[in-house]
């Protein structure tokens, strides 16, 4: 017993410094190093997840926190997203709308570059021509971090470490509240606090999911308690962070009966109505249909069901039909999702489950799908003992192969790979898991 359990404290002594190597030392096009060390970190992952009933809730949790905080002071390595962040906070301290013009229309005016707002962060951002994507809550912690850090990118990227490693943390302290009191249910917290993938993407990388999957658990938590208005206004956070959560609303809808329907509606509208305000005028509208329509017709990384067909279309038409398949899959998706509600209304089947077949749909029919994108399967298998999300938090990440010096190459047998084990996964849990009674049915 005291071999294993010194094992394992060295185990997380290991990943600490990883994570170290990872925050400080590596860079993306690093591919050997970054892969190497990502599989050692996964692998200890997996010895804490078979082992977690040896380690007390506590470790884990310090754990959990300790392999954040080795983040706060690097700049991301991974992602460069953070500079658009970065930008959009600028402009909104200065008084324009992020969704207002492109950020090449800034360049004309040069009084604005007191503001931070100049050639050299623009150089720095990954999509200059085209809108910004981020919803208020986002834009909320951007304009923070340029009020508190001045014109200091370090500066700013540290205010937004520091909110996204509290939200992180708000988010374990309520999956331990949703589970139950026996100590083997409250370790499987540790299948989220502890996944190497939800460290990097969201407290290294910063990744807005951290913040919508905080507000959906406490959306979760209180709709348990009958708390209905207080839910519906925490589901419309969520979505204020990303708009993903939008795919649950049928469900909803079709669960929730007579007036707790109308209350809970009411109140997720004129939250979402309160959140958006700020933002809410002429080129919000603009922007965010540029955005979406980048979304589904002109981006495409790791969309297996879709590089299927975008081989179709090359061998049939010639050329790529990203613009007509991106609409079929966005209408596919969303006849599925309906669909499925319906069905999982009927059948009564339990939540966590139908939240994430949801999401498995509409991420299956993606044509963009970096691997932050699954961080929500992540944590709502947590309470589904669904094994699939946890196996695709290493295959997705090894997508980071395809970056090199010269940019990004998709490399299609790494794909091929990740989506075959990942389906496999998923049939065999459809076969085999059977539901943990971990908390009651939501």
């Amino acid at each position: 017993m005291l071999n294993r359990q010194a094992g394992l404290y060295s185990l997380l002594a290991l990943s600490a410094l990883l994570y170290f190597l990872l925050a400080y030392h590596v860079q993306r096009a690093e591919t050997a190093i970054l892969i190497s060390i990502y599989s050692l970190l996964f692998g200890s992952y997996l010895y804490f997840l078979n082992e977690r009933k040896s380690l007390d809730l506590k470790t884990i949790l310090i754990s959990a926190i300790i392999f954040r905080l080795i983040f706060l002071l690097s700049i991301p390595a991974l992602s460069d997203d953070f500079y658009r962040f970065i930008w959009d906070g600028r402009l909104w301290a200065a008084g324009i709308n992020p969704f207002a013009e492109l950020p090449v229309y800034f360049m004309d005016n040069p009084a604005l570059a007191q503001s931070g707002i100049n050639q050299e962060l623009l150089t720095l951002i990954n999509s200059p021509t085209h809108y910004t994507v981020y919803p208020p809550i986002p834009q909320f912690i951007n304009v923070l971090a340029a009020w508190l850090s001045g014109n200091s990118i370090v500066g700013a990227v540290l205010i937004m470490r520091i909110v996204f490693i509290l939200a992180e943390l708000g988010t374990i302290i309520l999956l331990y509240k949703l589970l139950q009191r026996s100590p083997a249910q409250r370790s499987m917290v540790g299948i989220y606090a502890l996944n190497p993938l939800i460290i990097i993407e969201i407290t290294g990388n910063l990744h807005h999911e951290g913040l919508m999957i905080f507000f959906f658990i406490a959306f979760i938590y209180y709709f348990q308690r009958n708390k209905t208005a207080l839910s519906a206004g925490l589901l419309a956070a969520s979505v204020a962070s990303k708009l993903i959560p939008l795919i649950i609303l049928p469900y909803l809808f079709l669960k929730l009966r007579g007036q707790k329907r109308i209350l809970f509606f009411t109140a997720f509208v004129l939250s979402l109505l309160l959140l958006f305000a700020p933002l809410l005028d002429y080129s919000f509208f603009t922007g965010m249909q540029d955005s979406l329509t980048l979304y589904y017709q002109k981006l495409e990384f790791n969309g297996g069901l879709y590089f299927v067909v975008r081989e179709i279309g090359y061998w049939y038409k010639g050329y790529n039909i990203i613009a007509s398949s991106g609409k079929a899959f966005a209408a596919i998706s969303f006849i599925l999702i309906l669909g499925y509600s319906y069905y999982a209304w009927k059948t009564g089947q339990q939540s966590f489950r139908v939240y994430t077949w949801i999401l498995m749909i509409f991420l299956s029919f993606s044509l963009i799908l970096h691997p932050w994108y699954i961080a929500g399967l992540i944590v709502l298998s947590v309470f589904t003992g669904y094994t699939f999300p946890i196996v695709w938090s290493f295959f997705i990440f090894l997508t980071y192969a395809g970056y090199s010096q010269q940019g990004y190459q998709d490399t299609y047998l790494i794909i091929f790979i990740e989506y075959v084990i990942v389906f496999a996964a998923m049939i065999y849990d459809l076969k085999h898991t059977q539901q943990p009674q971990l908390t009651q049915k939501v």
